[in-house]
């Protein structure tokens, strides 16, 4: 567990993914309370391999989070999943937010226990962003100031227990609103959400080494072309601009914050060689990988 920093600071988004996704974090949840920064040098994909809820608190601006990009304001809670890729294109100066980050050990290992939450945590896979009402907001942010609260003060036996318990019963409010701001959902489109959801899914886990969309669909045990319609007809992109998009989002990422070589790269993508993922590379983005990370670093 590790308390919120203090107040009247800041914390980049760059820094949150550096806490969540390193390999040493002991940390179960982070909670930020206050003022999440967002500078220039941040507008470029990053993955965070936590759950992250996100609630606006004040002023506008636009997050991407995959292939969408979202209009966010006061009241937007967003909800990253592990394994998302996220990047900023614009927001206000006065752009506030409260988040809590919860590391890959309760992502894998606590919240699939609890089989009600599952429904909410499917729905985010493909809706990761919802706007609430004034009431709903404050509800939600209810939860952050206790959580914060627990984490700044004594380091108890049980505290670990009781940040769990609060951060469970948070996502059961989330999805009382969920549900009661959804009711007309008919059980045909949540299937379909199911599979678009369980296709993002396995796209996180397996896009390096596979890039066919049969691949996924055997994966989900239904045809090529059944996935192909769900996923048009959910995301508006096809099947296989969501599998490029990760791969693309992936190299790009490499290409920001590591010193990978290019050809390191195309391996660890698993392109035949260099040459084939430059092409690759270039024509989904239409620069070379070299002249993307000389305008990126």
């Amino acid at each position: 567990m590790n308390p919120s920093p203090k107040s009247g600071t800041f914390t980049t988004l760059s820094q949150i993914a550096k806490n969540v996704n390193s390999d040493k974090l002991d940390e179960d949840i982070l909670v930020f309370d206050h003022e999440i920064k967002f500078v220039a040098e941040e507008i470029f994909p990053l993955r965070i391999d936590a759950l992250l809820i996100v609630l606006c608190t004040a002023g506008s601006g636009k997050i991407g989070i995959d292939l969408r990009e979202y209009d966010i304001s006061k009241n937007t809670l967003i909800v990253i999943q592990p394994k998302n890729y996220i990047y900023l294109s614009d927001y206000s100066d006065d752009f506030q937010c409260s988040a809590v980050a919860c590391s890959s050990h309760v992502v894998e290992d606590v919240l699939p226990k609890l089989t009600d939450i599952l429904p909410l945590l499917m729905y985010h896979r493909t809706e990761p962003v919802s706007y609430l009402s004034d009431t709903d907001a404050a509800s939600i942010k209810t939860f952050y100031d206790v959580l914060r609260k627990k984490l700044r003060g004594n380091k108890t036996p049980f505290l670990k227990q009781k940040v769990l318990c609060m951060l469970q019963a948070a996502l059961y409010e989330m999805m009382d609103i969920n549900l009661q701001n959804h009711t007309e959902i008919e059980p045909q489109r949540t299937r379909k959400e199911e599979i678009m959801a369980k296709f993002i899914l396995t796209v996180s886990e397996h896009f390096r080494t596979e890039r066919q969309v049969s691949f996924y669909a055997h994966k989900l045990y239904i045809t090529p072309k059944h996935l192909s319609s769900v996923v048009k007809e959910i995301s508006g992109r096809t099947a296989s601009d969501w599998i490029e998009n990760y791969v693309i989002m992936e190299a790009k990422v490499l290409l920001k914050t590591t010193d990978m070589t290019i050809q390191e790269i195309a391996v660890y993508l698993n392109f035949a060689n260099q040459s084939f993922f430059g092409k690759y590379f270039k024509h989904h983005t239409n620069v070379s990988p070299t002249t993307y990370r000389k305008q990126n670093t």
